[in-house]
């Protein structure tokens, strides 16, 4: 299991513990969607192409590891693809945060908020997903976490 805190009660940034690697920092780029994932020496790139797209590529020194694509905007799913494992991220309900990883029509794991009223979350997945790949999807459940609290505090002003 792979926990995810956040770094300071205002931050979208977490720090990940429990990997076999020891300790990632999970980072979003203020004015984009795109960002930075630092496992150990490794730095992995997340950037999104195109304003309006639903495209992300997860890159480590210019390769592209794996890509994202939000098939749809009305629905918080999206399709990754890596050279090793397709997955779906998909929430497991409208009314919750709570993602699961599905392989084949097969859960193979899930990221989900500690509780309904924080941040922290956790990671709990097969060894079918890479941990890296594992923190690429967590960086993209928690960017639809980041839009929709964007979205209610702008409709509450």
């Amino acid at each position: 299991m792979i926990e995810c805190l956040p770094q300071s009660l205002c931050s979208w940034d977490f720090t990940a513990r429990g990997l076999s690697s020891g300790a990632a920092t999970i980072a979003y780029d203020w004015l984009t969607e795109q960002g930075l994932i630092v496992i150990g020496n490794s730095g992995y790139d997340i950037k999104k192409h195109g304003f309006f797209s639903g495209h992300w590529t997860f890159e480590n020194a210019g390769r592209v590891l794996a890509e994202a694509q939000k098939p749809s905007a009305l629905f918080r799913n999206f399709e990754v693809s890596s050279d090793d494992v397709c997955f779906i991220l998909t929430a497991q309900s409208p009314f919750q945060r709570a993602f699961e990883i599905v392989i084949d029509d097969r859960v193979v794991g899930r990221i989900e908020p500690v509780h309904a009223f924080t941040r922290r979350a956790v990671i709990e997945c097969s060894d079918a997903i890479s941990e890296p790949l594992q923190l690429f999807a967590f960086w993209l459940a928690a960017l639809t976490w980041k839009r929709s609290a964007h979205h209610n505090s702008a409709a509450g002003t």
